[in-house]
């Protein structure tokens, strides 16, 4: 938790992560504790779990969200939390799992069903945002990383999630139906290996910087008149700067090129520059910086120079991170394989 409280620069998904931890910390700290403890304390540890879900919306959209931020109509997310922690407080409580002629049994059954449901919504609600996200991607990025991409987030959640609701579903048959197919929990194992994995892949994730879904969405109509605003000489003037500082500069070198990054070279506005992008050259920002790499790749390939280099080494040199993309888009561009093209020259 300290790890990423001190990490700069800062992140607000960092804050959130930590959190997490914290919280999947308590929890796990509370394994070592009897059960007793709850005459000090009603509502004891097991509410915590229906924090999972709202922290990995958190967590998720501070990632994907631009300037994401919890309101108070997002407090709301923690409701379910709340009313269990309250019910808990009002009721005479029995573990978990505790034998079926307890009368207080049946709100554990209860408990256990909002518990399944809540974390298959968030789960399925994160990873809509994170494909939102994804789409928006070739108007930002010149090409498609762990970082940008969340690739990493998406196995690390899907493999989480597979793992977590089969251990609350074994609990649950066995709540339900007196049913037990094994002795032991998986959950804190789950959830260590999930913090040690977290660490590893949340310590390395960069800020990711492109507008949201829902904001993109959001200023449709503000974005309108906006671009009736630019005038079709100002357009062709900027096309032409964006064609000469690309020509000139080759900051498509760069694997790691973005939007942004064009944006402080030329001084120009990130979402002016890429409805000139659009409008100019009839293309996103991908699709732009991806040609100028082919067309430099093809230049190579011709130079005594670079005759020592594979041809995917001379697209590692023109700015591809990727066999797989520049394969794929040296195909749209030309028509041909690279070894294709490489036999015609």
């Amino acid at each position: 938790m300290v790890i990423f409280m001190t990490k700069r620069p800062t992140h607000r998904s960092f804050s959130f992560l930590a959190v997490w931890f914290a919280v999947i910390a308590i929890f796990l700290g509370s394994f070592l504790l009897p059960f007793e403890v709850v005459d000090y304390f009603k509502p004891g540890i097991f509410p915590l779990l229906f924090l999972f879900g709202p922290l990995l919306y958190f967590y998720v959209s501070s990632l994907t969200l631009e300037n994401f931020k919890v309101t108070y109509r997002q407090l709301f997310h923690l409701l379910p939390f709340l009313a269990i922690s309250i019910h808990r407080s009002t009721i005479n409580v029995v573990p978990i799992v505790s034998p079926a002629e307890n009368p207080q049994y049946v709100y554990n059954k209860v408990y256990y069903f909002i518990l399944i449901l809540t974390l298959l919504f968030y789960w399925v609600w994160s990873l809509d945002l994170i494909l939102k996200h994804r789409k928006l991607i070739p108007l930002h990025f010149s090409n498609y990383t762990r970082n940008n991409s969340l690739s990493w987030l998406i196995l690390v959640l899907t493999l989480f999630m597979v793992l977590f609701m089969v251990d609350f579903l074994l609990y649950f048959i066995k709540i339900v139906w007196d049913i037990d197919f094994r002795g032991i929990s998986l959950l804190p194992l789950n959830l260590t290996a999930f913090v040690f994995i977290m660490i590893f892949f949340g310590i390395n994730q960069s800020v990711i910087d492109l507008p949201t879904t829902v904001k993109e969405k959001d200023n449709d109509a503000e974005k309108k008149p906006t671009r009736s605003a630019i005038q079709a000489d100002e357009v062709n003037a900027l096309n032409e700067i964006i064609v000469s500082y690309l020509k000139n500069k080759k900051p498509y070198l760069n694997p790691e090129y973005s939007l942004q990054m064009m944006a402080v070279d030329l001084a120009i506005s990130k979402h002016k520059l890429s409805r000139v992008i659009n409008t100019g050259q009839n293309k996103n920002f991908y699709k732009l910086v991806n040609e100028y790499r082919i067309q430099e790749v093809k230049k190579k390939l011709v130079d005594p120079a670079f005759n020592h280099f594979s041809v995917l080494g001379i697209a590692y040199e023109c700015g591809f991170n990727s066999k797989t993309a520049f394969n794929r888009i040296f195909k749209e561009e030309t028509g041909l394989t690279p070894s294709e093209y490489k036999g015609t020259i």
